[in-house]
């Protein structure tokens, strides 16, 4: 009988030293329901916790969803801390209260609360580690679970042994029992005379977790593979050391595509996005939207499917609603995913300035620089073939024939009345039109930078250039014009 006991102690230890959970001196929050699990846990880091040199502290939160048992658990995991001579820390919640307020599942609510439970009583505690009893048969029902209900990589990789629960206090969850199966936990129960609860709610079969646990796990251990369980836990740590490198690696790549980011909005340059594989580019836009919000529950697969389509279309004034008060638009070649919750209404006084040429025109109404340089062909000799290349220009660019306009050029916003003659149409049209046509929101409208010559607008910036300058095969020096945008803060 011992035997079974050792080697429960013998694999928990070299699951903690494996993914090194505890470091000398370690205070550690060990979260206890009062279920085998919970139980077995907090017994076996009593036996363990003179060789590691940690110190241990409970904590039991009561739902207060199974009125008298779930107090009689409480009570129970009190007194078993007290006979460790552990403290302990106990608290109730109205989880069904919390979950009506929050419009959200009581199963939800309860991971809430319970997070938030072990991360306040380890910083009053001065802890560093909370360590739960999540073991392999939850890792495989999780990448089960996640399977059946579609997800990519960063689904399957499962429950993470060790991961953050508060990076600012330098809080570490910890599972030293993620790699044992339930079996073990049960038998190191019964072989070392442990008592423990079996919550009622864990066999209802109303949760989709508790039909893969009791039937279909069950049934693929018996018509499959006996030993599904490893070979599930075993598949998610694959993928897990997978997702790490593709985790670094989007950082990598998340620097270079991003222009700007703040509390507000995350600026993402399009050109450097479309070069990216389509798996980075998804990252790339998870990796936003978690920057902006902290969590990824609701951002689902279909909306960046969605931003990326945003961002391959090309058309400036683009805008997309998205989850938890998102939204994503285009704009001079950027794609910009902002909080709607705290965007100031965009407002643009009436501006105008000379265009230096060459050299730099800032334009602070809008916040937009516009560069300007003269190229020449017949002096540019080692320059391929400029003509064609510019037909691979992005919107925040434009090219000018100087033969046929000089230097007088200004750079305003738009003025009532304002008409030019789109490149590739007949005829005019309004500016207001063009607007109209290319969906450009109103409270954008008026930073938009037109650049006229003499009174004749050439260039709607981002948007489109009149064909009145356009370049011919006859053209010998070229006037290059680019937008830079410069982006605000939350409070400016």
């Amino acid at each position: 009988m011992n035997f079974g006991k050792d080697r429960f102690i013998k694999d928990v230890k070299f699951t903690i030293k494996r993914f090194a959970m505890f470091a000398m001196g370690d205070q550690v929050i060990v979260g206890v329901s009062g279920g085998p699990d919970s139980v077995a846990l907090l017994h076996v880091l009593y036996k363990l916790q003179n060789e590691f040199d940690i110190s241990l502290h409970v904590a039991h939160l009561n739902h207060m969803l199974r009125g008298e048992i779930a107090d009689e658990e409480a009570r129970y995991v009190k007194d078993f801390a007290k006979r460790l001579g552990l403290s302990c820390t106990i608290e109730s919640i109205d989880v069904r209260d919390y979950a009506f307020k929050k419009s959200i599942s009581t199963e939800l609510a309860a991971r809430d609360l319970r997070y938030d439970f072990y991360m306040r009583t380890a910083i009053r505690e001065g802890a560093s580690k909370v360590a739960l009893g999540h073991h392999a048969g939850d890792q495989a029902e999780t990448v089960l679970l996640r399977l059946i209900r579609g997800t990519g990589l960063t689904g399957l990789r499962g429950i993470p042994a060790v991961r953050p629960l508060n990076t600012t206090r330098n809080i570490t969850i910890v599972r030293p029992l993620i790699e044992l199966v339930p079996s073990k936990i049960l038998t190191y129960c019964n072989e070392t005379g442990l008592k423990y609860y079996i919550d009622a709610s864990n066999i209802n079969p109303d949760y989709s977790r508790n039909r893969i646990r009791h039937e279909l796990i069950p049934r693929l251990e018996q018509d499959y593979n006996p030993k599904v369980i490893e070979a599930l836990v075993n598949t998610a740590e694959l993928i897990q050391k997978d997702e790490d490198y593709m985790i670094r690696k989007t950082k990598e790549k998340f620097k270079k595509v991003v222009e700007f980011k703040s509390s507000c909005n995350v600026v993402i340059k399009t050109a450097a996005l479309n070069k990216q594989h389509v798996a980075i580019q998804r990252r790339i836009i998870r990796q936003a939207v978690l920057y902006l919000t902290g969590k990824l529950d609701d951002f689902q697969f279909i909306h960046v499917e969605s931003i990326l389509k945003l961002a391959a279309s090309g058309k400036t004034g683009s805008v997309i609603s998205l989850p938890e008060e998102l939204r994503g638009r285009l704009e001079y070649g950027r794609i910009i995913i902002e909080r709607t919750d705290r965007i100031k209404p965009q407002t643009c006084p009436v501006f105008e300035y000379k265009l230096k040429i060459p050299g730099k025109t800032e334009i602070p109404e809008a916040c937009t620089i516009i560069e300007a340089n003269v190229l020449s062909i017949l002096n540019a000799p080692g320059l391929p073939d400029l003509l064609e290349s510019i037909v691979f220009t992005g919107n925040d660019e434009a090219y000018f024939d100087m033969d046929i306009i000089d230097e007088d050029l200004t750079v305003r916003n738009r003025r009532p009345g304002d008409r030019l003659s789109p490149l590739g149409m007949k005829g005019h049209k309004k500016l207001k039109d063009i607007f109209i046509d290319g969906k450009i929101p109103r409270n954008i409208r008026d930073c938009v930078p037109v650049i006229v010559w003499r009174g004749k607008i050439l260039w709607v910036a981002g948007i489109c250039m009149d064909g009145f300058a356009k370049l011919t095969p006859a053209t010998q020096r070229v006037l290059h014009l680019r937008t830079t945008r410069r982006y605000r803060s939350c409070d400016q």
